[in-house]
């Protein structure tokens, strides 16, 4: 029940962190259009009045909005894969085949952060090639962030989220924001089946029948067994007597015709029922067993 809890952590991490992912393609992009729009609106209202500086400024302003709106976007965007990553390496954890996704977060953090300074510095021309790095990095990270998805699909046989990791893994990013969302709604009506844990057999060995000592010493008893085990050692309850031999010292599945020598044992009474205590090894565990044995002279 406790891994099922934690299946459920990873992916509910996953699906969170992919609305994140969706809403940073949102934000970008609205917000470009919008930011777009104005300072093409500002640019011709300037135009129209002639104001050359008006021109200039809008065109400052607009490379500015549009470097805040990426910012804010990969901000978001960063939240969103730090989530990613930490279900990654919560179904990594339970022995998940989605390594390939974790370290895929890695790159695309890396990746995200170098876009953030890149951001930063537009105002600069060397936060351009900055920008293009992070791209480059976050990109790649994406491809296996898309393939790490897939194989979650795989896990939990939710066609949605394969479909939906085809379409990250896709540099595309039209593809990517339709995938995350594929995958949200995929991982949704994932429900992990509960751990069925299976409980060891427990091994048996008893006696069949009743044994017999004779006056040479000797003690002839049949055990089943439910597995190997081995014969340590057997004592005669009460007339305090061990044994000195057995025979057959390793109990094989089934019935097994064991001898047992206790050398004299002139001090039992005849025609009376005594109790044989056998020692067993049966796979590491040291156990006692009760039988039954007549001492028939």
């Amino acid at each position: 029940m406790a891994q099922q809890n934690t299946e459920l952590e990873g992916i509910g991490k996953l699906r969170s962190g992919s609305l994140f992912m969706i809403l940073a393609v949102l934000l970008a992009a609205i917000g470009t259009l919008v930011i777009i729009s104005a300072g093409i609106a500002s640019s011709m209202f300037s135009a129209a009045t002639g104001n050359a500086a008006g021109i200039i400024a809008s065109g400052i302003g607009l490379l500015a909005g549009i470097a805040i709106v990426i910012l804010i976007g990969a901000i978001v965007g960063l939240l969103g894969v730090l989530r990613v990553r930490s279900g990654f390496s919560i179904l990594k954890s339970l022995g998940k085949d989605v390594g390939i996704g974790e370290t895929g977060t890695t790159l695309y953090l890396v990746g995200l952060i170098i876009v953030i300074i890149g951001a930063l510095l537009t105002i600069v021309i060397v936060g351009l090639p900055i920008l293009v790095l992070g791209e480059i990095i976050a990109l790649i990270g994406g491809i296996l962030i898309g393939i790490g998805f897939y194989r979650v699909g795989e896990i939990y046989n939710e066609g949605l989220v394969k479909i939906g990791g085809i379409l990250i893994a896709i540099p595309i990013d039209l593809l990517n924001f339709i995938g995350f969302i594929l995958v949200y709604v995929g991982l949704g009506r994932v429900r992990p089946s509960p751990m069925v844990t299976q409980q060891p057999l427990v091994p048996q060995v008893y006696q069949v029948g009743q044994g017999i000592i004779r006056n040479n010493g000797y003690a002839y008893i049949t055990l089943y067994s439910s597995s190997p085990a081995s014969v340590i050692s057997a004592k005669i309850e009460g007339a305090n007597i061990m044994s000195s031999a057995i025979n057959p010292t390793v109990l094989q599945i089934g019935n097994n015709e064991v001898t047992i020598f206790f050398g004299n044992v002139q001090s039992l009474a005849p025609n009376t029922t005594y109790i044989i205590t056998l020692t067993l090894n049966i796979g590491g565990n040291i156990i006692n067993i009760s039988t039954a044995a007549v001492y028939q002279p």
